[in-house]
């Protein structure tokens, strides 16, 4: 039966829709994935930086691989932890299971005021540039061969 306007799907914006739709959309495009490229690879990854006295985690990196890219999708520790090394272990590591996993490249995004540097001394290119809020503010997909 075709479509008509009458017949339309209703569409509703969310902050956060709810597991049934989430589910809907994700295994459905996994599903359009899988059948072009021939394979589902698709895997979370994560890296946790625990306190050394309590155990409890203060930060990482979460991410996933697939198609032979790590993307790098949150990445965060304490002011506290920084300038030590810690940061590049965290993605050291998580380049190192990508790579175990079959990648050849990581990307991420990062703002101007958040590590562009750091990525740049961890062996990162800016790919490409975007501006964006607040005012003179960048964001960059920065890409590493792994």
């Amino acid at each position: 039966m075709a479509a008509t306007a009458e017949a339309a799907p209703t569409l509703m914006v969310a902050d956060a829709p709810d597991d049934r739709a989430r589910a809907c959309i994700a295994d459905v495009l996994s599903g359009y994935n899988d059948e072009k490229a021939g394979y589902r690879d698709f895997r979370p990854l994560a890296v946790v930086a625990s306190d050394p006295a309590t155990g409890e985690a203060i930060g990482g990196l979460t991410g996933r691989t697939s198609f032979g890219l790590l993307f790098v999708e949150r990445f965060f520790l304490p002011e506290e932890w920084r300038r030590n090394g810690l940061g590049g272990r965290v993605l050291t590591l998580a380049e190192a299971e990508a790579k175990r996993r079959g990648c050849t490249r990581a990307a991420l995004f990062t703002l101007t005021f958040q590590a562009p540097g750091f990525y740049q001394k961890q062996g990162y290119d800016i790919a490409a540039r975007l501006d964006c809020d607040p005012p003179g503010a960048t964001r960059m997909l920065m890409t590493k061969k792994l």
